[in-house]
């Protein structure tokens, strides 16, 4: 399930909409859990059997290691086929340009995205799907999403791997007021690998223009929930969490049937039900009294480590809120440790990060090899170490003021009023600091949750574990329009010289709010470049302090706060975090200077992320590219010029001005020299009355023009 923040504003709404989503995720969790299967971890139907031409759970243990370590053989990208019939049933005049966008623009890509991240051992024939997994025989999750045609359960779906049956049922079980979508899988092979999957989208939620149309950034809101989405029937989900394998034994991690134990969760509240085996899934209890369950797969494990350069995590942490009031553990990483991860429960206004923790999951259910060209760091306490982990964000010094702590520095902030970045420096924000009192009924932040010495009500998102964080937007704009990369957010008046296009990024400043600047990171001299009107700045040490000019002659200058390299520029620092498959020494040296590397488990692989379907993406530059030295000027920055700046270095812009000022100035000096004139009489000059035709003609213009 995702749930959309609002990121328009600070306040909350009157009504708490969390009660409402709430019922949305415990009508998921009762679908997914409500089965044979769900309940015993047994197969309702064991003469269902997926055929496979060399499937490594099917051999031997010697002969299936045999052929598992050719991995580009034997595994082969995931094939999706999607079916929108039951969505059309549902099309109407109101939703046509939403299911369009769904059909046409939305699918295709997220399935290719999870096509191209994921390889699977391919299905031998057809792929057929079993009704002894459907609901009532027939309905894939639900009978309010998608029935699943006869011919897929005789005949089989020919190329497919996974088959995503998709429906738009408006129901109030399924959308709510911030719900953009839910999923559930409802079909497995032998392996119990997900081999089905309904996905359920809220229309009204889509946002089109007149035309029918979607913005890049509402197209790119849609695909990251369908990514997710997907990601739930692919196996991020409490409920597939008991059905991994381990890929080095080619048996089940959790032991089947399931034993029933009675355990505290997250929330706090015992439960009795079948949990994932220890080695999988771990329940813990924070030093501030907080309950959490972890993943503790190994590639889990090894990539977090890595990403926070903490190697004494036990493993991941999921959501600390249940996903339902039935739940015991979340379905979603725990916001506060992986904000803005796409497999966190709340959508990021700015930027979702498909980072390389949730594809290491996913190979660790034992279905599933990862191609890690498709993850991108997580910039979210990358490299900041335990702290960050263990320690509040936010701390009150001895005078009862609320600090941000070194750990917190780039990600939290602690007043209303405070501009700065998103995360991975894409967007001007503002804080996001709520006034719970405000909600209805009042829900305050636990004790454990509160930040603030002279106010128990305050505090930011709730997934956040109270912790304000930079994802508001100001000044009644909407996110794109604080985007650095959007070109069409270029100002004529220009004051503080930003560039808005490829290649910008957002920096803290003293100047009252993040700013806009062209800025490359340079991995030979390890170091981020900004470039402001031509002249460079060089980052070579987290929060540096830098003084810049947007002239020569220093009028509106200010103070650049220098980002956490391994934010700006995180394939400088193991890339895709080893990729699960070695440590990441945060400690390196190289001829000098502290330069961290991966030490792959294989010793003979020497690929930077211990793997070899990594490729880097190119974000970070080689050089100084010529383009970086042109100017991103305004009309600001050519009058300014005008006053500071010699004739010759003025631009055509400043030759503008100057023109434009130097007729204002002749313009007020007649006026000037005509005030002092002496006054001439009128003279009364007679005029010929107009003809009444005349008149009527001129009446009827001026008709004309009021009707205009």
């Amino acid at each position: 399930m995702r749930i959309l923040r609002d990121s328009t504003t600070s306040r909350p709404k009157k009504r708490d909409p969390r009660r409402k989503d709430s019922e949305i995720e415990s009508e998921v969790f009762k679908i997914e859990n409500s089965s044979y299967r769900a309940k015993t971890g047994l197969r309702p139907n064991p003469n269902h059997i997926i055929k496979y031409k060399n499937h490594p759970y099917g051999k031997p243990q010697g002969e299936r290691k045999m052929i598992e370590t050719d991995e580009n053989t034997l595994f082969q990208p995931l094939r999706i086929r999607y079916f929108t019939e039951t969505m059309m049933e549902q099309k109407n005049i109101q939703n046509a340009g939403a299911i369009r966008f769904v059909e046409e623009v939305v699918l295709p890509r997220a399935a290719g995205y999870w096509s191209n991240a994921l390889s699977t051992v391919p299905v031998d024939g057809n792929l057929v799907i079993d009704p002894w997994d459907l609901s009532n025989r027939q309905f894939c999750g639900d009978s309010e999403f998608s029935a699943v045609p006869q011919s897929h359960m005789t005949e089989g779906i020919p190329d497919a791997d996974i088959a995503w049956y998709v429906s738009a049922t408006p129901s109030s079980r399924f959308c709510g007021p911030s719900t953009l979508a839910v999923a559930v899988a409802c079909n497995f092979d032998q392996f119990d690998r997900p081999t089905a999957g309904a996905i359920n989208f809220c229309l009204d939620q889509i946002e089109l223009d007149e035309d029918g149309y979607a913005s890049p950034a509402i197209t790119q809101d849609n695909l990251d929930v369908a990514i997710h989405e997907a990601a739930h029937v692919l196996g991020m989900s409490s409920n597939a969490f008991r059905f991994f394998y381990n890929s080095e034994t080619g048996q089940p991690r959790t032991p089947r049937p399931f034993l029933v134990s009675t355990e505290t969760c997250v929330d706090g509240i015992e439960r009795t039900l079948a949990m994932p085996s220890e080695d999988t899934v771990k329940l813990g209890l924070a030093s501030n009294g907080q309950r959490f369950a972890n993943i503790v797969t190994p590639k889990v494990a090894t990539v977090v480590r890595n990403h926070f350069d903490c190697q004494s995590l036990e493993g991941a942490q999921l959501e600390n809120q249940p996903t339902g009031s039935e739940s015991c553990i979340g379905d979603h990483w725990e916001e506060r440790y992986f904000y803005p991860e796409a497999l966190t429960s709340v959508m990021s206004p700015t930027t979702n990060v498909h980072s390389p923790l949730t594809l290491a999951l996913m190979e660790d259910s034992g279905w599933y090899v990862a191609n890690y060209t498709n993850a991108k760091i997580l910039p979210w306490g990358h490299g900041v170490g335990c702290n960050f982990l263990s320690r509040k964000c936010l701390t009150i010094d001895g005078a009862g003021q609320t600090r941000i702590p070194d750990h917190g520095k780039g990600y939290f902030c602690n007043s209303r009023s405070a501009r700065g970045c998103s995360p991975g420096q894409t967007h001007k924000m503002a804080c996001t600091l709520l006034d719970y009192s405000l909600y209805y009924p009042p829900a305050y932040p636990p004790e454990r949750f509160q930040y603030f010495a002279d106010s128990n009500t305050l505090g930011g998102p709730e997934e956040v574990d109270y912790c304000p964080v930079f994802g508001s937007t100001y000044s009644g704009l909407k996110v794109e329009q604080l985007e650095c990369s959007n070109q069409q957010n270029k100002e004529d008046f220009n004051i503080f010289s930003e560039f808005f296009g490829e290649h910008s990024m957002c920096f803290e400043t003293n100047t009252g709010a993040g700013r806009c600047w062209r800025a490359h990171c340079d991995p030979e001299q390890r170091v981020l470049k900004i470039n402001i009107r031509g002249t460079w700045y060089t980052c070579e040490q987290d929060f540096q302090k830098i003084d810049f000019k947007t002239n020569q002659f220093g009028v509106l200058d200010g103070k650049i706060t220098c980002p956490r390299l391994s934010s700006t520029c995180p394939h400088f620092f193991c890339p895709v975090n080893c990729a699960g498959r070695g440590v990441c020494d945060w400690q390196h040296e190289f001829n000098g200077t502290i330069q961290p590397k991966c030490n792959c488990f294989n010793k003979n692989d020497t690929s930077p992320a211990c793997t070899q379907s990594y490729v880097p993406d190119g974000n970070y530059l080689l050089e100084t590219p010529s383009f970086m030295t042109s100017v991103g000027t305004g009309v600001a920055d050519g009058l300014i010029a005008v006053f500071v700046d010699k004739p010759q270095t003025w631009s055509t812009t400043s030759w503008a001005c100057a023109a434009g000022l130097l007729a204002l100035f002749l313009v007020m000096i007649s006026c000037i020299c005509f005030s002092f004139c002496p006054d001439r009489k009128a003279k009364v000059k007679h005029t010929q009355r107009p003809r009444r035709s005349d008149r009527r003609r001129s009446s009827r213009q001026t008709t004309r023009l009021h009707h205009i």
